[in-house]
């Protein structure tokens, strides 16, 4: 695989030192967040990571798991369909300016060599979040970025966006490489890292950054310091109390409508409304497990049987 004089290529051993080298880095699944456009990272939370060097362990759900056991399938299924040949990247590659990328499969065909990004989608992220007109087919912003940004730090000119919709149904993006869009991967990258280097943080979004703020950069306190609250903090406790207030107040009127529900609903176990349907048969009872066995016939998380309220709200309303 030919690759840029610039970009230093390193090959993937393990976990741990492929985490490593992504600290040093503003990565591809990353880089969304420097536009506003990642569902899962802010650039604020990547800001403190960076700074302060956490090594964020990338746990995968239930459905990546099963979704990287399918990797290869998706992959040679996409790629027989094409007339490619498809090999594994077990590479990081890294340039000078802070950017880098891990990658999923390479592709060699007729064309100069592209590579492959691998998704399995479930049909519900695909029909809500996914963009499919006629013939032209979109994944969302940070997929596509995804794809773009590693185009331009392995400088390689396609690649595409492999995926398995609901188990069953592949759907296939080719894209060629963005060099506008590369030069505004580099100015943001640079900017970013310039922030880091300053120690200056981004302008905190307190609606999408609280989770983090709060479990991550709040967690100490002196227990010899008593503030006297300002005319600023005596607002923001002010405005606390109301919401907190406010809200013991809807959870009561919730718990309220959900036992006359419960009363209307004659024992049934799923209740439809145009506002939405309500699950609320009984689960089943559990024995439990054997604690020893010396101590036969004793058993543990023993769990009765209860009538439970699951809500789903309709689209749209």
């Amino acid at each position: 695989m030919t690759i840029s004089k610039n970009i230093k290529t390193i090959p993937i051993t393990n976990k741990q030192d492929w985490l490593e080298n992504r600290l040093l880095d503003v990565t591809s699944t990353e880089i969304s967040c420097l536009f506003n456009c990642n569902p899962y990272l802010t650039e604020f939370e990547l800001y403190h990571q960076k700074k302060d060097k956490v090594v964020v362990n990338l746990e995968d759900t239930e459905r990546m798991a099963w979704g990287r056991k399918l990797e290869d399938s998706i992959a040679l299924g996409c790629a027989e369909s094409q007339g490619w040949k498809v090999e594994q990247m077990d590479v990081y590659m890294s340039d000078s300016q802070g950017m880098g990328s891990s990658f999923d499969y390479k592709i060699t065909s007729e064309k100069e060599l592209g590579i492959m990004e691998v998704k399995n989608v479930s049909e519900y992220i695909y029909k809500t979040k996914w963009i499919e007109e006629n013939d032209n087919l979109e994944a969302p912003p940070h997929i596509e970025m995804q794809l773009q940004y590693q185009l331009h730090v392995a400088d390689i000119n396609w690649g595409c966006i492999a995926a398995l919709v609901g188990g069953n149904t592949q759907k296939l993006i080719i894209r060629e490489r963005n060099r506008e869009m590369g030069k505004r991967f580099d100015a943001v990258v640079k900017e970013f890292w310039d922030r880091v280097k300053s120690g200056t943080p981004p302008p905190t979004n307190y609606e999408r950054d609280s989770n983090y703020m709060i479990k991550n950069l709040f967690n100490h306190a002196d227990s010899s310091l008593i503030m006297n609250a300002d005319a600023e903090m005596d607002q923001l406790v002010k405005d606390y109390h109301a919401v907190n207030k406010e809200f013991a107040s809807l959870s009561k009127t919730k718990d309220s409508i959900k036992a006359q529900i419960l009363e209307k609903s004659q024992g049934a176990s799923k209740i439809i409304s145009e506002y939405g349907t309500i699950n609320c048969g009984m689960t089943k009872a559990s024995q439990g497990k054997y604690i020893t066995e010396d101590m036969v016939g004793t058993f543990i998380n023993q769990r009765k049987s209860f009538r439970q309220f699951k809500y789903n709200q309709p689209k749209g309303v």
